[in-house]
């Protein structure tokens, strides 16, 4: 789906889930807490997700709302085209790239997300001194790039998959895999986040502005 509905001016700065300085609120748990995502820290940050577009679309576009700027690798920019300007009025704040990787620096209120949405493409991995910037690997399904990025993971999104799948990425992120049962059941609206030891569910509750971009909730 191509975003192309237009929408006022710095609308991520809007959309009221503006991050605590902990980091990116990717919705609510069962007990009504936030679960937030530690997307943007004085070290490097790599995050692997295993889900749908729409999971990832929703995590960039919060993501813009934190400051980010935004460099995308993907085999369809139609995937992407237009986020920028749609939801903070500047397209040069989603950048699709080829080539080398950019050489930017981030900072606190500016950080980098470097997005890799290209499949049977290993993932070039951060420096230890590239404070304020986070990669993002986006894999429908749990595939080699997927696996590559689980390896050097600091934390997984993950949507809906197999038992055994869910068992794999637990883990490698140190989870118990007794915990990642429930994965196999989770409704399309929903995210579990493994971190720290440990299992989160989400559910992640778009705002308007966010339905009217990217559409119903969906694992695809």
């Amino acid at each position: 789906m191509v975003i192309g509905h237009p929408l006022p001016p710095a609308s991520a700065g809007a959309i009221g889930l503006r991050a605590e300085h902990t980091g990116l609120l990717l919705g609510r748990g069962a007990d009504g807490d936030a679960v937030l995502l530690r997307l943007f820290r004085p070290q490097p940050t790599r995050i692997a997700l295993i889900g749908g577009l729409w999971l990832a679309r929703v995590a960039v576009f919060r993501a813009l709302a934190l400051g980010a700027r935004v460099f995308v690798r993907t085999s369809d920019e139609r995937r992407w085209h237009g986020l920028g300007e749609v939801a903070v009025g500047d397209p040069d704040r989603v950048r699709v790239v080829t080539g080398g990787r950019p050489t930017v620096a981030g900072r606190f209120g500016e950080p980098v997300l470097h997005v890799h949405d290209v499949e049977g493409q290993r993932v070039f991995d951060l420096r230890p001194d590239e404070a304020w910037q986070a990669t993002l690997t986006i894999s429908a399904q749990l595939t080699d790039t997927a696996a590559d990025a689980l390896s050097v993971a600091d934390a997984a999104l993950v949507q809906r998959m197999w038992a055994q799948q869910a068992v794999y990425v637990a883990a490698r992120l140190g989870v118990d895999p007794d915990a990642a049962s429930e994965v196999e059941t989770l409704p399309d609206d929903t995210v579990a986040l493994l971190s720290d030891g440990q299992v989160r569910v989400a559910w992640v509750s778009a705002t308007d502005i966010e339905q009217q971009m990217f559409g119903p909730p969906g694992r695809l």
